[in-house]
């Protein structure tokens, strides 16, 4: 019995670049909108965490992308800390 491996990524970002996938196909998908998903690829926002797991699982990236994505983007915050 064979298993296939699938893909990984890094965060949601090159998920949607090297899949082909949409904001709007992966927004219906885990029941988000697509501006929040484009906030979220962006950097500009972390999801709350139920939505972050569909997410996650869906895109088959890490859980912590979220938040290392959106401290890169926002290094002030990651310093106030």
């Amino acid at each position: 019995m064979g298993s296939r491996v699938l893909s990984t990524y890094p965060d949601l970002a090159t998920y949607l670049l090297e899949s082909g996938d949409t904001q709007a196909r992966l927004a219906v998908a885990v029941g988000a909108n697509q501006a929040h998903i484009s906030r979220i690829a962006a950097g500009d926002a972390v999801p709350r965490p139920a939505l972050a797991i569909r997410i996650a699982k869906y895109a088959r990236i890490p859980l912590d992308s979220f938040t290392r994505v959106y401290l890169a983007k926002h290094p002030t915050l990651a310093a106030s800390g």
